[in-house]
């Protein structure tokens, strides 16, 4: 019986991705848990602590396939324990009593977050391999896009003339420092646990070092001799990294959402597969991917201050901590992405419409321009009284509907400081870009190089 949207089925994956998804599938967790059985069995069998046979039969039977799942599922009804009913499954079907073996000297937290790190650590490798690819879609548009001119907004208002270019560059900047972090994040985060009930490792006994290394080596993980139950500043960097990239999506969303509106025109969200218009206006073409992302950003800031909150931990182990991060960190993966999926849609699809850029950049005539008039005459009759001069100017030119070229010409006091060839300068905003060209080849030079030292995969 689905309840959540990430589990619907009429309509799924609106708010989650299949492949995401299948990464916190219930089977597949408990799958996790018993290949951490079975490779605790395994190293301890190697090394004389249980015996051998013991080994290979938790190693055979610590398979979802083996156990009396409805049995399981009556255990779960009557437990408290998260773990226990899955074990006792197991140790049922270990045949000559070897069930006895199972979980010998570990404790049900050591199973569940070294589990957690394995899903993470899948996690990170789609998020990142999907992010090198909007970069990849956003260095296009970078390109494409290097001296299309637009207004630039400050304060929701037009400032000065920009380049789109220059605009997708600032993305990919924030993109590629992105990628560097959930690198790192992808080693820092690698660290299974086995630490015991307290972090003394006192039940797996003399040999309990080795073990637990060998034991998360087969697992693909590292081990750390000191418990990390109640440290779990790791993983609330994970979730602090994801809500800052899901942040930036939101961020270039809400720029699309803005740019798209009707008054603006100057960009448009592709048409998705699933037609995002209204019900009752055959006129509407909805951003709806866009709000989406925005709102996938919403929620994955929320459920990383859960995690991050978890880190506040009490003595050994508290429960009330890992449970919330336990809750939350599956619904944070798969909303991030969704999210970065959403994103390349939008940005392999997205509509530029150069045209209406240039239009309205022409918009308020030669107010745009007022920065480089400013300037120009500050070095002859000084910048507060340049400035109040052009202030008083543009007021009249936006008042009165005519060009601030044109009030300047006919100002006595400054009209004749300026020949006609500096003020035909006021009519080409898109001249007045400064440095905007060579700042995006920059930058585009700058990312291109940090992809070549990127691995294919993590």
């Amino acid at each position: 019986m689905p309840v959540h949207p990430i589990d619907f089925d009429i309509n799924p994956n609106v708010f989650s991705t299949p492949e995401m998804a299948q990464i916190f599938d219930e089977k597949v967790r408990y799958q996790r848990w018993l290949d951490f059985e079975a490779a605790l069995a395994k190293v301890q069998g190697e090394m004389g602590e249980i015996p051998e046979e013991a080994a290979e039969e938790i190693g055979r039977k610590a398979k979802l396939a083996y156990l009396d799942l409805e049995s399981v599922r009556e255990a779960y009804q009557r437990s408290g324990n998260s773990l226990m009913p899955l074990i006792n499954g197991l140790r049922e079907v270990c045949e000559k009593g070897y069930g006895e073996y199972v979980h010998h000297g570990v404790t049900t937290q050591d199973v569940l977050d070294t589990a957690e790190i394995l899903e993470l650590r899948e996690a990170v490798t789609i998020v990142y391999r999907d992010l090198r690819a909007l970069e990849e879609t956003c260095l296009d548009l970078a390109k494409r896009h290097r001296s299309t001119y637009m207004a630039a907004r400050t304060h929701g208002q037009h400032a000065l003339p920009t380049t789109f270019g220059l605009k997708v560059v600032i993305w990919i900047s924030e993109i590629r420092r992105h990628i560097e972090r959930v690198k790192r994040i992808s080693e820092s985060i690698a660290f299974g646990q086995l630490g015991g009930a307290v972090g003394t490792m006192a039940a797996l006994g003399p040999q309990a070092m080795e073990i637990a290394s060998r034991t998360l080596d087969v697992l693909g993980l590292k081990h750390s001799k000191i418990a990390w139950h109640n440290s779990r500043d790791n993983v609330g960097e994970l979730a602090s990294i994801f809500s800052l990239l899901t942040t930036t999506f939101a961020k270039i969303a809400n720029e699309i959402f803005q740019l798209q509106k009707t008054e603006i025109g100057e960009l448009r969200e592709s048409l998705p597969k699933r037609t995002a218009t209204s019900t009752t206006m055959p006129h509407k073409r909805n951003p709806v991917i866009c709000q989406r992302v925005v709102v996938l950003s919403r929620h994955v800031r929320y459920l990383s201050g859960v995690i991050v909150e978890s880190v506040a931990h009490e003595h050994e182990r508290d429960a009330r901590c890992l449970w919330a991060e336990w809750l939350a960190v599956p619904q944070l993966c798969i909303y991030t992405g969704a999210a970065l999926r959403y994103m390349l849609d939008i940005m392999s699809g997205l509509e530029v419409q150069v045209d209406r850029m240039m239009k309205n950049l022409h918009l308020q005539k030669s107010l745009i321009t007022s920065e480089w008039l400013l300037f120009r005459l500050s070095s002859t009759i000084g910048k507060m009284k340049s400035l109040e001069k052009l202030q008083e100017l543009s007021k009249k030119a936006a008042d009165t509907g005519i060009s601030l070229k044109d009030a300047v010409m006919d100002d006595p006091e400054i009209g004749s400081l300026l020949t006609p060839e500096e003020l035909e300068k006021l009519d080409h905003p898109e001249h007045y870009i400064g440095h905007a060209l060579e700042i995006v080849d920059h930058a585009i030079e700058e990312v291109e190089r940090g992809r070549a030292q990127d691995p294919e995969e993590l």
